[in-house]
C-alpha cells in the first residue's frame, strides 16, 4: 500500500479516497495516507467499518448502502470538486472507481485489489483522460524499502493492528463474516489455538 501511495504523487492536503475499502488494505492505506498527511475519504458500509475508519484516521466515512449518490457525497467532502486519487483495493469497488474524481484535473486511480482475470474493467469515455488529465496505474508489489517506511510509521504510532483473532475451531465463523463483509480489517486464525 505503501508503493501505491508514493507512486500516486499524491501530496499533503490531498483527498484520497478508498472505495470498499474496509479490508486489511484498504485499513492500512487510511492509515498511511493520514500519517503522510492527506485527507482519507473511506467508502463502504455498516457501523463497524465506519467506526474503524475514523478511527484509523479517515476523515470522511460515505457509507454505500445509506447514501443514494456515494460518488457525490464524496465529491461534495473533496472541496466540492473531487478526489486528488481514488485508491481501489477491493476488486468490486473498480465499478465506480472513476466516479469519485468529480471534475478534479490531474486525478489519478491506483489499481491496488487484483479482481479475476476478466471480471472487471474500467470505462470511461476517452474524453475524461483527456479533459481531466486522467491517469490510471497499478501497482503489484511494494520493495523492502516500502515495507521499512511502513514499519517506522508503525513505530511511531502511527499503524495500528486491524485484525481480529480467530481460533481454529472458529474459522468456519470467520468465513461466514467475511463472505456477508462484516469484518472490519482482517481475520487472522491462529491454527496453534482452539476453543
Amino acid at each position: 500500500m505503501h508503493q501505491s501511495l508514493i507512486e500516486s504523487g499524491l501530496t499533503a492536503g490531498s483527498w484520497a479516497v478508498f472505495p470498499g475499502g474496509g479490508g486489511g488494505v484498504g485499513i492500512q492505506g487510511v492509515q498511511l495516507a493520514k500519517a503522510m498527511g492527506m485527507r482519507p475519504i473511506f467508502v463502504d458500509a455498516g457501523d463497524s467499518k465506519r467506526e474503524l475508519a475514523l478511527r484509523m484516521g479517515a476523515e470522511a466515512f460515505v457509507d454505500f448502502r445509506e447514501t443514494a449518490e456515494p460518488a457525490e457525497a464524496v465529491i461534495q467532502i473533496a472541496d466540492g470538486v473531487g478526489a486528488h486519487g481514488v485508491f481501489v483495493t477491493a476488486p468490486a469497488a473498480y465499478k465506480t472507481a472513476i466516479s469519485y474524481i468529480g471534475d478534479r484535473i490531474g486525478s489519478i486511480v491506483m489499481c491496488i485489489g487484483i479482481p479475476a482475470l476478466g471480471t472487471m474493467t474500467l470505462r470511461t469515455d476517452p474524453t475524461n483522460f483527456l479533459m481531466k488529465n486522467l491517469t490510471i496505474r497499478g501497482t503489484l508489489v511494494g520493495s523492502r524499502r516500502d515495507t521499512t517506511c511502513a514499519l517506522d510509521f508503525a513505530k511511531r504510532g502511527l499503524l495500528h493492528q486491524i485484525c481480529e483473532v480467530y481460533p481454529i475451531n472458529r474459522l468456519p465463523e470467520g468465513v461466514e463474516r467475511l463472505r456477508r463483509g462484516e469484518v472490519p480489517g482482517r481475520i487472522v486464525v491462529n491454527f496453534n489455538w482452539e476453543e
